[in-house]
């Protein structure tokens, strides 16, 4: 899976290999490689240009005997969304092709929440968590990017009443440099790192204000790096009733090679 920056006018790349290996010493092997095949229910999103996501290379050769041969993938989106695309490898002495899934996803800026629901009808979610289409979901102000969804199921049945969730706050910048030009005089100057913080919740929320523990708050992300943030969320004995559903929010800001703004709503559903 790869994460990919869209840098303004200029279409940025990532690359990954997968490596063939070939065991027969007596014999060499011709390989083909093929990939965006559009009519396979596989395939997901494409370019906006028409141009595919995903290029594989070489696509075909010969593997020598007892030799291994890497095939490159390179990710070039187009727009902001989410890619996936099957690989498929053919020997020409094996009948049986292997096929290689790949996913990726591309973001208007460096900095990237995941782990989050979004409100996207594919997703399949916990029995006991509601679906997106039941929140009443509202339209996002303009300036907002996205909105993102923590559910809560809280059971009254456990002793300790403290619930944790989590999702990651990502950094691609930097995406297919080399780690060891990360830091060397080739990006001397240029910061990499990125920044995220939470706003506190809301006077307006009551208790729930300090039913909600965001650890941390804030912090900075290096390239091509991952943060987990947690959330541990208390239900106020005020508002605990069976079957109940509590809701609030709040704003993620992520400051990268542009700043962005999520709404990460929260959904405590409590259960018996």
């Amino acid at each position: 899976v790869q994460e990919r920056s869209l840098n303004k006018a200029v279409v940025s790349t990532q690359s990954t290999g997968i490596d063939l290996q070939y065991s027969n010493s007596l014999l060499s092997e011709k390989f083909s490689v093929v990939q965006g095949l559009s009519a396979d229910s596989e395939v997901g999103n494409s370019n906006a240009s028409g141009i595919l996501p995903f290029q594989c290379s070489p696509h075909s050769g010969t593997i020598k005997q007892g030799q291994s041969q890497e095939i490159c993938v390179r990710f070039t989106p187009d727009q902001q969304d989410s890619y996936r695309d099957v690989v498929i490898v053919k020997l020409l002495n094996q009948p049986q092709e292997t096929r290689i899934a790949v996913s990726a996803h591309a973001w208007t800026g460096s900095m990237y929440p995941v782990g989050g629901k979004t409100p996207n009808p594919s997703l399949t979610l916990h029995t006991l968590v509601p679906q997106l289409d039941s929140l009443n979901l509202e339209s996002e102000p303009e300036e907002m990017v996205g909105s993102f969804y923590i559910f809560f199921v809280c059971s009254m049945s456990v002793e300790k009443q403290v619930f944790t969730e989590t999702m990651q706050i990502g950094n691609c910048r930097g995406a297919g440099t080399k780690p060891e030009l990360i830091g060397s005089k080739v990006d001397k100057g240029v910061k990499l790192s990125g920044d995220f913080v939470f706003d506190p919740l809301k006077a307006d929320f009551g208790p729930l204000v300090k039913a909600l523990v965001v650890n941390p708050q804030k912090g900075t992300v290096d390239a091509g790096a991952q943060a987990t943030v947690s959330f541990q969320f208390t239900p106020p004995k005020e508002l605990v009733e069976l079957g109940a559903r509590i809701t609030f929010n709040t704003l993620l800001t992520l400051k990268g090679e542009t700043n962005e703004q999520f709404r990460v709503n929260f959904v405590a559903e409590i259960v018996e």
